[in-house]
């Protein structure tokens, strides 16, 4: 593979990402944790300062509990903001930024997995699995900190191995001295520390950076050990004195640790992170085997023992805490950032099983190192996600979240003058200019349901209005004001409101 046509395939392989990302951005109303984005967004953009926008009544939050909410990942944010000072803030504009960075995702995984492999053919096929990734597509066609996060922190761990194992070949005498007695490149650690910042405020999952590295450090000094080196090498070294220096920590400021700690618990089951991490391919156990064999070709063949080592400490570590040790509702957002390491470990599988198939066969079949490539590219990926009803690019009645969008038409349409609205009101940008009274209820820093007597008071002052909720809202009603709900309210039916979600509508006497 010459450079210039490994270039010309990463050229055809950015646009096919790029088509997959931007094609129909907006057709899917906004969902979950987008509503709080857009408004913490465009509220920076309006006011310069880090207020969630109400669309409802055209100002900032009268009341907002959960400031810190909106300032969380404002380096994301921030981005989103600038591009309302020159485009509306639709669904399709707010996803641009994540778009954008899953295009920066494709082409990084080329890089790196050239970089770590020494093979530009496994760039390429870890860039084309990033291209296609279900996970990736999802992410990056949501308005989510975490289509940024994939590629800051794979270029933030890059650049730490780097700069704990490559040789420096530079001609700085002093980093080459430095390099020569320790083996730290230097040269690497201004990139690591920039990118460490900007993972840091991105997201707080930047700490997971730190098993990683330990994990890392500990088996390759045990592979030192067993080679017959003995302790005195480098990594042993480094575990010691990370230990060292994690106790000193812990005795000189036990406030700072104490909360990081109290992040985890032994033996928690959240098993279904294993399904989330294989998600991008059709045959999970195929993708396992690639995988393992590409850490074992790397190790083994490559000459990459290093390389190997730190993908799969880079990628079991983070899952197996995520499984085991976090303490933390379950979600495949929280584990998208490892998958960078398995798209490597997969490549290099796929590309060391077709240097296999083309020793072989290339006898027999001149051709047999282009097919098995085209076998591969079709077995892996799961392309039959771009065909189901729901999907990033469609959503059905059967869709497990409801289209708010088309809820909030139907409100829109139907609601007369003066009428109240009973919901999460953090979902006010599909309620926008209403001015419509609203009583708000749930969320994260929630302790109570919503109950009768509450939403009695509210009904005795609006005598008319709706209730829309998804099923998921109702874990913040109690059952009593469900069946009162049930009880006194009319139930609204029409194609527009099919799927997770209830819509009621209340009228009573003056």
């Amino acid at each position: 593979m010459t450079k210039k046509n490994a270039l010309l395939v990463l050229f055809g392989i950015l646009v096919l990402g790029a088509a997959l990302r931007f094609v129909g951005i907006g057709a899917l109303s906004f969902t979950a944790d987008e509503f709080l984005d857009i408004n913490s967004s465009y509220g920076f953009f309006r006011t310069g300062e880090w207020k969630a926008w109400d669309f409802n009544n055209g100002q900032t939050a009268i009341v907002n509990e959960n400031v810190a909410r909106d300032e969380r990942a404002n380096v994301y944010k921030w981005q989103v903001s600038q591009l309302f000072r020159f485009l509306p803030p639709t669904e399709g504009v707010a996803r641009t930024v994540s778009a954008l960075w899953g295009i920066v995702s494709v082409a990084l995984l080329y890089l790196v997995g050239w970089k770590l492999s020494g093979r530009r053919t496994v760039g390429l096929f870890a860039a084309f699995l990033c291209a296609v990734s279900v996970s990736g597509i999802g992410f990056d066609r949501r308005l989510r900190m975490y289509a940024m996060f994939f590629p800051v922190f794979l270029a933030f761990s890059t650049c730490l191995f780097f700069l704990y194992e490559r040789e420096y070949k530079g001609r700085f005498k002093a980093i080459r001295k430095i390099w020569e007695r320790s083996g730290v490149n230097l040269s690497y650690l201004i990139p690591t520390l920039t990118l460490g910042i900007l993972s840091a405020k991105t997201h707080q999952l930047t700490v997971n950076i730190v098993p990683i590295f330990g994990v890392y450090v500990l088996s390759m000094a045990i592979i030192m050990i067993r080679s017959g080196k003995g302790m005195r090498n480098r990594y042993s070294v480094t575990a010691i004195a990370g230990l060292v220096g994690a106790i000193g920590m812990w005795a000189a400021v036990p406030e700072k640790i104490r909360p990081l700690s109290g992040t985890l618990v032994f033996f928690e089951n959240h098993y279904s992170y294993f399904g989330y991490v294989v998600r991008d391919y059709v045959q999970p156990i195929l993708a396992v085997f690639l995988a393992g064999f590409g850490a074992w070709s790397l190790f083994h063949t490559f000459d990459r023992k290093r390389e190997a080592v730190w993908l799969l400490s880079s990628f079991l570590t983070p899952l197996i805490m995520a499984v085991f040790l976090w303490r933390r509702n379950e979600g495949e957002q929280y584990i998208f950032f490892a998958q960078s390491f398995l798209l490597m470990l997969v490549a290099a599988g796929g590309y060391a099983l077709i240097r296999e198939v083309k020793g072989a066969l290339s006898g027999k079949w001149k051709h047999a190192a282009c097919i098995a490539t085209i076998v591969l590219a079709v077995l892996v990926p799961d392309w039959g996600y771009f065909f189901r009803d729901n999907n990033a690019y469609r959503q059905t009645s059967s869709g497990t979240n409801a289209n708010y969008r088309k809820v909030f038409t139907y409100v829109r349409k139907h609601a007369d003058k003066g009428d109240a609205i009973v919901t999460r009101n953090f979902r006010n940008y599909y309620f926008s200019g209403m001015e419509a009274r609203v009583l708000d209820y749930g969320g994260e820093l929630s302790t109570e349901k919503l109950s009768v007597a509450e939403l009695e008071a509210f009904m005795r002052t609006n005598p008319t209005g709706w209730f829309v909720a998804s099923d998921n809202d109702m874990d913040y009603v109690s059952r009593e004001t469900e069946s009162y709900i049930i009880r006194t309210m009319e139930r609204q039916s029409d194609p527009l409101l099919r799927g997770s979600v209830l819509v009621y509508r209340w009228k009573t006497a003056n």
